[in-house]
């Protein structure tokens, strides 16, 4: 009998300690990771910085549609993460911002033939003021009834850190207003105007009931990831090339922690960074680089284990600026993290 404890007490440990490798081998990487792109308009040479060329959202949806690659709604993935699921390996979502006429002309056909879910944001003060460059209400409906996803885009699309608190209600307020009284419902989905926003404007996409928020800075999503401050690909005639759209669908998480400073409006200029990686192994490769206004910013590098710090050789200029850090782990993938600042 004491024999008979002694064994069913040494495979107790035995399971007991597989499962604590298991939880840690999980803990110290990530397991999910999904590349969101971000269009603005279609085929408007007009406007090559918020537009890619039809030959080039051609060559993007041939490229996403190959096997390797899995394409969600922005739902269901932040919903997975949030959920703590499982996502497919090379998960991709799409999203547009504005809502303007070229989606429904242009873009929107040619998703809608290649069974892609999309989610259009949607500025509501823009189709209020039957701005004939957007889309109205009718149309936005019948985008809706065809399976478009619609998110919040605020009303005015203004410089959000900028206004005073009670503005920034103002503008959730009579956009959830309008969407209720054209649609019936209210978005699940935020997504910031320029990207741009704070600790104070988190807090009340929070506290209107937004699922997640999305901002306009590159990198991969996470379960590390900020849920109301998710990273997008912006896509353009200019950073629209087909290499660039392979790179970000095939990249991962890099699995960032404890990122400072945590509000994206900065209050110190230039502000301290830093940041843990889950997987400490990733800092051998690990490089970062910052952008503003003027170009590349220039900084050293600290890595001390699995924590990274940054500084600065200049204050950051006046409005955005990223960061951009990749390092390239053991199987040969590409991990990324992105954030932008707002000062």
């Amino acid at each position: 009998m004491n024999l008979y404890k002694y064994i069913l007490t040494q495979v107790l440990k035995s399971i007991t300690l597989f499962f604590v490798l298991i939880s840690f081998a999980q803990a110290s990487n990530i397991k999910n990771s999904a590349t969101v792109f971000m269009y603005h308009k279609f085929g408007v040479s007009k406007y090559p910085s918020t537009s890619v060329t039809i030959d080039q959202l051609e060559s993007h949806i041939n490229e996403i549609l190959k096997e390797k690659y899995n394409i969600l709604s922005l739902d269901y993935i932040v919903d997975t993460i949030i959920n703590d699921g499982d996502l497919p390996e090379n998960t991709i979502g799409i999203s547009i911002d504005d809502a303007d006429k070229s989606f429904i002309e242009v873009g929107w056909p040619l998703f809608k033939a290649n069974n892609i879910p999309v989610t259009l944001f949607v500025t509501t003060g823009t189709i209020a003021n039957n701005n004939k460059s957007y889309l109205n209400w009718d149309q936005i409906r019948k985008l809706k009834n065809e399976g478009v996803t619609i998110g919040a885009h605020s009303h005015t699309h203004a410089h959000m850190p900028d206004l005073n608190i009670d503005d920034v209600k103002a503008e959730i307020e009579l956009s959830n207003k309008i969407f209720l009284k054209e649609l019936g419902e209210i978005p699940t989905l935020f997504a910031y105007p320029y990207g741009e926003t704070s600790d104070e404007i988190i807090k009340l996409i929070k506290d209107y009931k937004f699922k997640v928020a999305f901002g306009q800075h590159s990198g991969i999503i996470n379960e590390t990831s900020n849920m109301y401050y998710l990273p997008r690909f912006s896509l353009n005639e200019k950073y629209g090339e087909i290499d660039r759209v392979k790179f970000a669908a095939s990249s991962k998480g890099l699995g960032v922690y404890d990122f400072i400073p945590s509000n994206p409006t900065i209050t110190e200029n230039p502000p301290f960074i830093g940041f843990s990686l889950l997987d400490e192994k990733l800092s051998t490769s690990l490089n970062c680089f910052i952008f503003d206004m003027k170009g590349q910013v220039d900084r050293e590098i600290f890595k001390f284990n699995e924590r990274v710090e940054i500084r600065l050789s200049r204050e950051l200029s006046k409005g955005r600026s990223r960061i951009n850090c990749t390092a390239k782990d053991s199987k040969g993938n590409w991990r990324w993290y992105g954030h932008q600042f707002y000062n």
